[in-house]
């Protein structure tokens, strides 16, 4: 699923919101209940559409009661939290004592009844008939078919989990275009919903058509809008790395944590056994520790995605951290079949063991990476600069000759391209970087709201592409004081200067 922009350069394909696939699941692929609005990384609790599938009102009694019930099972352990409401009746986890930094918040057994695993679906009366669905499908239709069935430990297990995710996939299609309209959210979104409804469409819904009578009667009443919901609640409860193929895994508790990009803890997975092997029947455990200081009555936070930016955490959980958002837009590289060198070139990539298609995210706050830089490179590489791609020179060539700007015409193809993609994506998104903050200073925008949340991840796009165009603009501006492939070769050889001057000597080199 793509929608692909091709820059005026042939040879590279900018693509700038894929859905990739892993697995048949979406990847980088919480408005929502526990969302408390006194914080910025909130939004609204409640989202649109007719579902029939939404959570009933969750109490800090449910969710004490789970805990207690995990803690004599032995599936969890953190007796440093407890469930708290705010005066709107959302729900968090709140530190009843001091945390110092490093100290393990929280431990969940993977195997214990705080997680819901493919296995677990697989084993299931439900197993037989979602054999062959992809591992999120196995779960959002184990969801649905628990809750329908008014399963006791589904509701128990529901009191942990983000049910009502703030995703804009579950928005009015008319405000998501309002407040995100040629965002890359807005786009991974509407390519979520393709992608889901597809699903729905040629797979599970014939599926539940042909079930057995006492199947069908507890998935009969599901609609499209609830596999949509489930699709969301499966990905706003699944953490790296256990998001997907077959360790797709439904977390309860970390939903109940707010999402900072501050400093704060870190998701860890330790793996069960002796001294941590594996083995001896203990199966790995999540723990969220602490890399700051919490104080007895704040609430506990942590970054919910590391690696995503904060267009794909708004699409995936529903969150963003409009005080310190990652501002920054994702664009994936590939080397194109067409290229008359692909076959060297894919050589090259694959000699390092990396994929032909490679991801790279361009941020507001530093300057595009040098691995990005070497990709296009050696995507760009054309006429005589082919030459590089001899197997002679190709020990070298990835990590010495395209690390460093190569020839006048790559670097000139490098930074055109790049320019084209991020003025092309930001014209996409209407108004200006200047309206965005007006709105903002404004105090018309409400802290945490869908409008609050939507607003800072246009202005993070709208920077993150300004920062772009200014890079390699400057980059271009600088060709006279860069030093290229075939002068440091000279150079090396002791035939140029570090000035650019030769060393060559007609009167020393003709004298008999």
């Amino acid at each position: 699923i793509a929608a692909n922009v091709q820059s005026r350069t042939s040879r590279i394909v900018l693509n700038p919101a894929t859905v990739g696939l892993k697995g048949g699941y979406p990847t980088h692929c919480r408005d929502f209940r526990r969302g408390y609005l006194s914080q910025q990384s909130r939004g609204l609790r409640r989202i649109s559409g007719r579902s029939t599938a939404r959570a009933e009102e969750i109490t800090v009694g449910d969710v004490t009661a789970l805990l207690s019930e995990s803690e004599q099972t032995g599936g969890w352990s953190g007796s440093a939290l407890r469930p708290g409401g705010a005066l709107d009746g959302s729900l968090g986890l709140y530190f009843q004592r001091n945390v110092k930094k490093g100290e393990e918040i929280l431990s969940i057994d993977v195997t214990g009844p705080l997680c819901l695993t493919v296995d677990k679906v697989d084993s299931s009366a439900l197993g037989p008939l979602v054999e062959k669905l992809q591992s999120w499908e196995k779960l959002a239709l184990y969801l649905l078919f628990e809750k329908h069935r008014g399963s006791a430990e589904y509701r128990r297990f529901e009191a942990g989990l983000n049910t009502e995710p703030g995703t804009p996939m579950l928005w009015d299609e008319a405000e998501a275009k309002k407040l995100l309209e040629g965002t890359q959210a807005w786009e991974l979104s509407e390519q979520y919903k393709q992608y889901v409804d597809g699903e729905w469409a040629n797979r599970v819904q014939p599926l539940i058509q042909n079930a057995k009578p006492d199947i069908f009667a507890h998935l009969k009443d599901v609609s499209l809008e609830d596999f949509r919901w489930a699709f969301s609640v499966v990905r706003a409860n699944s953490f790296a790395p256990f998001d997907s193929n077959q360790d797709l895994t439904i977390i309860a508790l970390p939903g109940l944590f707010r999402h900072t990009r501050a400093k704060s803890a870190s998701l860890q997975v330790k793996k069960g056994g002796f001294l941590g092997l594996g083995g001896g029947g203990s199966g790995a455990k999540i723990s969220i520790v602490a890399e700051k200081d919490y104080a007895e009555g704040s609430l506990a936070s942590f970054n919910v995605a590391p690696t995503q930016t904060e267009s794909q955490v708004f699409v995936n959980y529903g969150l963003a951290d409009s005080a310190q958002p990652s501002e920054a837009v994702e664009l994936k590289l590939w080397i194109s079949e067409e290229d008359r060198f692909f076959g060297d070139k894919a050589d090259v990539v694959e000699q390092e063991g990396l994929p032909l298609t490679q991801a790279f995210a361009v941020n507001a706050d530093s300057d595009p990476s040098y691995e990005l830089q070497r990709f296009l490179r050696l995507t760009l590489l054309k006429d005589k600069d082919a030459f590089i791609l001899e197997p002679i020179f190709r020990d070298d060539l990835w990590n010495e000759h395209l690390t460093l700007p190569f020839s006048e015409q790559n670097e000139e193809d490098m930074c055109n391209a790049m320019i084209d993609w991020a003025t092309n994506r930001k014209m996409r998104i209407p108004g200006t970087l200047e309206d965005d903050l007006a709105l903002k200073e404004s105090g018309r925008v409400f802290p945490g709201s869908r409008e609050d949340l939507a607003l800072a991840v246009r202005m993070g796009e709208r920077r993150a592409l300004q920062q772009t165009i200014n890079y390699f603009k400057r980059r271009l501006a600088s060709f006279s004081s860069i030093t290229f492939y075939q002068e440091r070769r000279l150079m090396k050889l002791n035939l140029l200067t570090e000035d650019g001057k030769s060393t060559f000597d007609p009167f020393k080199d003709n004298i008999a």
